[in-house]
């Protein structure tokens, strides 16, 4: 959904981050992804749906997830390969050695297994090896197929192409991170200049293929946090047009604690220290094929629309459990037509945490999708496949949506799910005792 990471950082959240690299390929070149931003002018409400008027937002109904006739919840796959639509492909030690830590996708859809111990590539049908030692420190991989690790004290970052380590320090013109409580660098994205981008837990750093640039907060026109003790967690993402957009959030130990909201770079510039959305914890960015550009901050979805240069809002809608409230946006996907997915946390108390509900945003409605999710982090999706049909790991297995209602395809515990180039869903879950990688079957997905 994903680096160098803090001691608090929880294991979930880094393979989200880990994750995230490729969802921010994806996101602006397809598209996650969660992953995965904009301002300016004051934002005009769509038709039919104010800014600020809940009223004309229903409460959806619950919708239970229907089992599909190859899957029974907590039953073993069908036969000793398949689990319904999908198929065991490999045993994951067979592919590369280590525990797997992500499973993601670059923007041209290659297919990366990422484990403490080495990194496999997908090359047609064949899992190949592409680096065979410790990938501790790992932040990303990019467009053009080389492996990022940041050492042990941040001091230096090194790139594989695939037969050689290239080193760059400060006279390069990296610097040290010195936060020492929680640290990290992720990223890979390329713009359309060839740039490379990252976001570490002090700043956005950007390559220009001989020296690296360093853009600090307070030079894309973010001021200091309203808190002590937080934990500032930049994102980066590529727009289609090419745009870069920054997105950051505080996080302290109830969860989010706001932020300072979504900024991006033009021409040289960078916008939107005083647009809507220049405050507030903001961790979900994505464009559609119109060029708008979404973004989660807080609990509120937001539009940009380049032609005009304003943003709209949407009021979230009303929480599906009593004495809980919306927190903020975890993860935002737009589909091949244009409508939005996103999911919730729902916090109670002073936690914002292990709560989570997806919606879908058509026509300025919400919709729930599914029942309401108690495992945390551990979900990914949806993603959606060569025919659109979109996929979600949520509690119970990996679901199917049609029309909105989730679908059991397989009771497997689906971790790191990822698309290829050819629009196949593949993810890793467990097969007799062994992580193993799994692949959507063409010729049994209905």
């Amino acid at each position: 959904m994903n680096m160098r990471y803090g001691r608090r950082e929880a294991l979930p959240t880094m393979l989200a981050a880990l994750a995230m690299l490729s969802a921010s390929c994806q996101l602006f070149a397809r598209q996650v992804s969660r992953v995965t931003p904009t301002l300016e002018l004051r934002p005009t409400p769509s038709p039919g749906l104010a800014a600020t008027d809940t009223s004309l937002i229903p409460t959806a109904p619950t919708l239970v997830p229907v089992p599909m006739d190859t899957a029974t919840p907590g039953s073993p796959p069908a036969t000793a390969a398949t689990s319904g639509p999908f198929r065991l492909d490999i045993p994951v030690d067979d592919a590369v050695s280590g525990t797997v830590e992500a499973l993601s996708s670059t923007a041209d859809g290659t297919l990366w297994l990422i484990t403490n111990q080495g990194i496999a590539k997908l090359e047609d049908t064949t899992w190949t090896p592409y680096l065979t030692s410790s990938t501790v420190g790992i932040a990303g991989i990019d467009a053009v197929e080389r492996v990022w690790v940041v050492n042990e004290d941040a001091t230096q970052i090194s790139a594989w192409n695939g037969e050689a380590w290239t080193t760059y320090g400060i006279d390069a013109g990296w610097t040290p991170l010195t936060d020492d409580y929680y640290q990290y660098v992720r990223g890979g994205q390329s713009d359309l200049l060839g740039r490379i981008w990252f976001a570490t837990s002090q700043d956005v750093r950007v390559f220009d293929g001989n020296q690296w640039a360093v853009y600090t907060p307070q030079e894309m026109g973010m001021g200091p946090s309203a808190y002590d003790d937080v934990e500032t967690r930049f994102g980066v993402a590529i727009s289609r047009s090419g745009m870069v957009w920054v997105s950051e959030c505080d996080w302290g130990g109830p969860g989010p604690m706001g932020g300072q909201g979504i900024r991006w770079l033009d021409q040289g510039t960078w916008r939107g220290a005083s647009s809507p959305v220049a405050s507030g914890c903001a961790m979900a960015i994505a464009d559609d094929s119109l060029g708008r550009v979404w973004a989660g901050v807080g609990r509120r979805l937001w539009r940009y629309d380049p032609a005009s240069g304003d943003w709209t809002t949407f009021a979230s809608p009303e929480p599906p459990i009593v004495d809980m409230r919306f927190g903020f946006i975890d993860s935002l996907a737009v589909d091949p037509h244009d409508t939005v997915w996103t999911v919730f946390v729902l916090c109670g108390g002073a936690s914002c945490y292990g709560t989570n509900v997806l919606y879908h945003f058509h026509d300025n409605l919400w919709t729930q999708v599914g029942e309401v999710a108690q495992s945390g982090y551990g979900y990914w999706g949806p993603i959606f496949d060569a025919v659109g049909m979109p996929w979600l790991s949520w509690d119970g297995g990996i679901y199917r949506i049609e029309g909105d209602s989730p679908e059991l395809a397989s009771p497997l515990v689906g971790r790191f799910g990822a698309m290829d180039n050819t629009g196949r869903v593949w993810f890793v879950a467990q097969y007799e005792g062994r992580d193993a990688l799994w692949v959507l079957d063409e010729e049994t997905r209905e």
